[in-house]
């Protein structure tokens, strides 16, 4: 199957990604909507595909395109937000032991698309694995509070991510792949626009622009293009797999990059990521990830 080793190459570059939008977070840009309107502004590089196969589509089709593009910039945003309150090695797996519950519903819902009753028990292994590792104790009620905001955050830029690879699938079957891609990339754009209608985030972002942190510009660049490439070869593999949740379900092996990659520059560089990494946090967030990769596998083959 092309689409698994497309896909596993595609979560390596997002756990790295996901690695480098933590530290830039909790140590350069603070504001979240910043780092979203540049993420979604360097989306415009997908025009670059227009030579090779672009075509005009109806007008309906255009805003459901443009439409998806634009709930992608606010699951992006919401996700930034979780992630500056949260480890990624807790809100990542969180996000994707809850994606692919959502898109189940979604794609039956809206695409047809059935899965056996082996998926149920692959839900319930998936939703046991995301308890597992979404569970902390902080004595500090702040840090108890901002931890609660940013599951919720969570939840919703999960929910907006299941909406956005729904609707890309769609939009994938009625468009075709590369025109599907560049009008989902467009309203990327369009959706970053829309982050400047606050006053602080638009201060906040001509700010970035005056005053470009150079120590962190290199680093930005390089998660980005990991980012921008591996929502690439996603989208490639939502086109000619046969099951959008089944793709979705293949993420455990992001997790899997995550906690080795942050696991290593814990080791080293402790205070880095501000990762707790004990003996018994490993192993819990270990046997967590291990049930959720096993329920996305039992759903994948379901």
């Amino acid at each position: 199957m092309l689409w698994m080793f497309v896909i596993a190459i595609a979560y390596f570059l997002n756990a790295s990604a996901v690695t480098i939008d933590k530290f830039l977070l909790s140590k350069k840009m603070q504001n979240p909507a910043v780092y979203s309107f540049f993420i979604s502004v360097l989306s415009l590089l997908g025009v670059v595909l227009i030579p090779f196969g672009f075509h005009f589509v109806s007008l309906e089709q255009t805003l459901i395109a443009f439409g998806t593009g634009i709930v992608f910039t606010f699951a992006y945003l919401f996700m930034f937000y979780a992630l500056n309150g949260n480890e990624a090695t807790r809100i990542t797996p969180f996000m994707g032991g809850l994606q692919p519950i959502f898109v189940f519903f979604l794609a039956w819902i809206f695409l047809g698309e059935f899965l056996s009753p082996m998926a149920i028990i692959a839900f319930v292994v998936i939703v046991i694995g995301t308890i597992i590792i979404s569970r902390q104790h902080d004595k500090n009620k702040k840090q108890q509070s901002i931890s609660r905001k940013s599951y919720i955050y969570a939840i919703i830029s999960t929910l907006l991510f299941a909406i956005a690879y729904t609707l890309t699938k769609y939009v994938y079957i009625e468009d075709g792949f590369i025109t599907g891609f560049v009008l989902t990339r467009i309203g990327t754009a369009i959706g970053a626009l829309l982050l400047l209608i606050p006053p602080k985030n638009l201060k906040d972002i001509i700010n970035e622009i005056k005053k470009p942190k150079q120590k962190t510009g290199g680093l930005f660049l390089v998660g980005q293009g990991a980012g921008a490439l591996s929502f690439i070869l996603v989208s490639y593999a939502i086109a000619i797999s046969s099951s959008v949740a089944i793709v979705n379900a293949s993420r455990g092996l992001e997790y899997v990059f995550l906690l080795l990659i942050i696991g290593a520059l814990s080791i080293k560089y402790p205070k880095l990521l501000k990762e707790k990494m004990s003996r018994a946090i490993i192993w819990r967030k270990t046997i967590a990830t291990m049930c959720i990769i096993i329920g996305l596998v039992l759903l994948a083959f379901s």
